[in-house]
């Protein structure tokens, strides 16, 4: 079904490869193409052009509530960043969350960064993750992002 829907994005056949997180906390699938960074225990993508990195982080907490998750992840995101989207629902067959784009200028930096967090829930964890890159660069991509997003799923199936 995934390699499917990119087809459907790219418009023909579209070679994808099944990432799993750590030890198999949540997993996805993500056009062949991306370069996967496992350095220092982080999980990214990197477009080979480095025009954008997907970076996850997983998260348990017995108690939790995702609307929280959601609040206190984006909260992070607004020390530096500044929401450019409304706060959008993400619902995909195996997960559910919420989806907000924000845009600003790093410390220490002068280019603007456009910074898109995913916080979801995902079986009985939850997950971030950020597409880091231009406004440009992920408008023009964006159904290839909303692909990969789509894909997550719990486990390494």
């Amino acid at each position: 079904m995934i390699k499917k829907l990119f087809e459907v994005i790219k418009g023909g056949a579209t070679a994808t490869t099944h990432h799993v997180f750590r030890d198999g906390v949540f997993s996805l699938d993500a056009p062949s193409h991306f370069i996967r960074n496992d350095d220092h225990g982080m999980f990214q993508l990197v477009e080979p052009n480095n025009m954008a990195a997907i970076t996850a982080s997983a998260y348990a907490k017995d108690d939790g509530v995702l609307d929280e998750f959601c609040e206190y992840r984006f909260s992070l995101v607004e020390d530096f960043y500044t929401p450019v989207s409304e706060l959008q629902i993400f619902e995909a067959a195996r997960a559910v969350g919420k989806l907000q784009e924000f845009e600003g200028i790093w410390p220490d930096e002068s280019e603007p960064t456009y910074y898109v967090v995913l916080a979801l829930q995902v079986g009985d964890i939850y997950l971030s993750l950020s597409v880091i890159t231009e406004r440009e660069y992920y408008e023009a991509h964006r159904d290839q992002y909303l692909a990969i997003f789509a894909s997550i799923r719990p486990g390494s199936e």
